[in-house]
């Protein structure tokens, strides 16, 4: 079993390597909006110039955040009926 500090640094091994093929590979883990549900570490992420530099027209749209699997360490993005869900019950 991971710990949390364990998944956010997989989550971030995971979004680096996702993000080399985007336009901006400028972005990062947000460390205080991760939380676990089932079993998993959602972890949210944003650029580094919204988040540490307040340049609000930075700010990602439609990223979906990234999962962790607690017991494996397995990396995934969550689909959009995920999303939906956690919104729902105002987890994200």
């Amino acid at each position: 079993m991971l710990t949390i500090e364990e998944a956010v640094a997989a989550a971030s091994v995971f979004l680096a390597e996702d993000s080399k093929s985007w336009a901006s590979t400028s972005v990062r883990i947000i460390p205080e909006d991760c939380f676990v549900e089932a079993g998993r570490l959602i972890a949210p992420y944003d650029t580094v110039d919204y988040l540490e530099g307040g340049k609000d027209d930075m700010r990602l749209a439609g990223n979906l955040p990234i999962a962790v699997d607690m017991s494996t360490g397995e990396c995934s993005v969550i689909t959009w009926d995920e999303l939906d869900d956690l919104e729902e019950r105002n987890l994200l």
